[in-house]
C-alpha cells in the first residue's frame, strides 16, 4: 500500500509530461527513478516500522521502490513457510527476505565503495545521508555528538564535534537527514528506535536492523543483534548478541517515535507525510477468547489485535500534537472492507483493484494537496 500510494504521487507531481506511465517500460522506470530520488529530496527523515522499515530505508538510501514493489507483488516467495518448525516456531522461514535485504544493502556505494551487509553499519548510514557532515572511521573515536546523541532537525547546526587536544573542533550541518527504525529489545525488555544520527547507535549493523524490526512474532524468528567495530572490513561484535522482534509490538505506527526524537524546543516547522499499510477495526467476541492457541490460529487475531492498539494510541497522541502551531502532517491509511492476516498474499491483488477507484477518490486528493502546500511549496 505504501509503495502504491508514493508511487502515484510521484507520478502524478513529477512526471505529468508522460501521458500513460507503465512501470514495464525501461525508459519510463528510468524516469520513475530520477523523481523519486527528487521526492525523497525533500524529506529531511524517514522513519518506519517492520514492513514499513524496510520501505523507509529503501526511501532513504535512494533505492528504487519500483524493484522494490516486486518484492511485495511476490509476496508468496519470501512468506517462506517453515515445514520442519516445532509447535512453538516461527511460521515462516526468513532467509529469503534476508537474502533480499543483503542484496538491497549491496547497491549502497559511499566514495565509490560498495557497502555489503556484514559490514554497513548505522554510521554509514549517517554519512551516506549527510555528506556534508561526513565522519571518517578515523574520526569515529574522537566523535562526540551533544544532548545525549539526538540531533535536532535545525538548518546551521554544529552537528557533531571532534576532540583535538582539549579542545572541540565543531561542523555545522546545515541539513540533518535521519533514518529511524523501531525494534524491540526483547533480553532487556525495552524499545530501540535505532536512529541513524544517535551516535550510540552507529555501530549497530543496518541488516541486523532491518531484519529485527520485520521479526514479527509467530511470523519470523527473533533476531540477534549486538553492536561493534569494523576492523579490516568485518564487523566484530563487542558485545554478546540480544534479542530483538517486531517494532510493530510497540509502535505499529512509528509516527509517535518519529516526533520523540525531535527538539520541542526549537521553533521548526515539522510537515508530516504518513502513509500506512492498511487498517481494519477487528471484532473480537466472545468466540474468540477460547485460549492462546484459538486466538493465535483465528487470522493471528491476538497478533493483529495488539499492533492495531499501537496505532490507536499514536494516532490520539499525533492529532492532538498536530493542533500546535509548528505541525502540519496528514496521514494516509486505507480502511480495509475485511479483515486480512499480515500474511495473506492475496491483498495485493485486492488492493490493486480498490486502488484504481481509491486514487480518484477525495482522500487521495487531499494526500496531494496537502503534499502541494506543505512540502512541495517549501522547497520554493
Amino acid at each position: 500500500m505504501p509503495i502504491k500510494v508514493l508511487e502515484e504521487l510521484i507520478i502524478k507531481k513529477h512526471l505529468g509530461h508522460i501521458e500513460n506511465f507503465d512501470s514495464k517500460n525501461e525508459e519510463h522506470r528510468k524516469q520513475f527513478h530520477k523523481a523519486q530520488l527528487h521526492f525523497t529530496n525533500q524529506f529531511d527523515y524517514f522513519a518506519g516500522t517492520s514492513t514499513g522499515g524496510l520501505i523507509a530505508f529503501c526511501l532513504a538510501i535512494g533505492y528504487d521502490i519500483l524493484k522494490l514493489k516486486d518484492i511485495y507483488t511476490n509476496a508468496s516467495y519470501y512468506f517462506n513457510r517453515n515445514f520442519w518448525r516445532t509447535r512453538f516456531g516461527a511460521k515462516y522461514n526468513p532467509s529469503r527476505i534476508h537474502d533480499k535485504i543483503d542484496e538491497i544493502i549491496s547497491t549502497i556505494k559511499i566514495n565509490g565503495q560498495n557497502l555489503s551487509a556484514q559490514n554497513a553499519t548505522l554510521f554509514d548510514i549517517h554519512n551516506l545521508l549527510n555528506p556534508d557532515a561526513h565522519v571518517s572511521n578515523d574520526e569515529l573515536r574522537t566523535t562526540a555528538v551533544p544532548g545525549g546523541g539526538f540531533l535536532p532537525y535545525v538548518d546551521d547546526y554544529h552537528g557533531f564535534s571532534k576532540i583535538i587536544g582539549a579542545k572541540h573542533q565543531f561542523h555545522r550541518v546545515e541539513r540533518e537527514r535521519a533514518l529511524r527504525i523501531t525494534a524491540y529489545n526483547a533480553t532487556h525488555k525495552e524499545f530501540t528506535v535505532f536512529n541513524s544520527s544517535y551516535f550510540n547507535h552507529w555501530s549497530y549493523r543496518i541488516a541486523d536492523v532491518l531484519k529485527a524490526t520485520m521479526a514479527a512474532p509467530t511470523y519470523f524468528p527473533p533476531q540477534k543483534m549486538s553492536h561493534g567495530i569494523i576492523q579490516n572490513g568485518q564487523f566484530i561484535p563487542k558485545m554478546s548478541p540480544k534479542i530483538f522482534v517486531d517494532g510493530g509490538i510497540f509502535a505499529n505506527d512509528p509516527e509517535l517515535m518519529a516526533l520523540w526524537g525531535l527538539k520541542w524546543k526549537q521553533s521548526i516547522h515539522y510537515h508530516i507525510l504518513s502513509i500506512g499499510t492498511g487498517a481494519y477495526d477487528t471484532q473480537i467476541e466472545k468466540s474468540n477468547l477460547g485460549g492462546y492457541f484459538r486466538c493465535l490460529s483465528k487470522n493471528r487475531l491476538l497478533v493483529n489485535t495488539l499492533m492495531e492498539a499501537t496505532c490507536g494510541l499514536t494516532e490520539h497522541i499525533s492529532s492532538n500534537l498536530a493542533k500546535l502551531n509548528n505541525i502540519k502532517r496528514i496521514k494516509f491509511n486505507h480502511k480495509l472492507i475485511e479483515p486480512m492476516s499480515l500474511d495473506d498474499v492475496n491483498f495485493i491483488k485486492k488492493f490493486d483493484e480498490e486502488w484504481e477507484d481509491l486514487k480518484e477518490k477525495e482522500d487521495f486528493t487531499t494526500l496531494i494537496q496537502f503534499y502541494d502546500k506543505y512540502i512541495l511549496e517549501q522547497q520554493h
